[in-house]
């Protein structure tokens, strides 16, 4: 679960740098709602998780995922 949490940071910073930083937002809130749904189907909890419960990360990834996709095109507004 790491290795893909660590390339989709990874493909969110190629994406700011190559594109531009609203897609890579884009990209980031791709990350966390496919993250929201991993953990909300997932049985056992992940190592990393044992100390919140599953609705709180699920909340707090679904949240950021729609705060980032609202917010991305403000990007090209200044």
């Amino acid at each position: 679960m790491l290795a893909v949490v660590l390339a989709g940071v990874v493909l969110t910073g190629a994406t700011a740098v190559i594109v531009d930083v609203p897609a890579a937002a884009f990209v980031l809130a791709a990350l966390c709602a496919v993250l929201a749904a991993v953990r909300a189907t997932d049985r056992r909890p992940p190592t990393a998780f044992r100390a919140r419960s599953k609705t709180f990360d699920v909340t707090v990834l679904v949240v950021a995922a729609l705060v980032l996709a609202v917010l991305a095109p403000a990007g090209n507004l200044t």
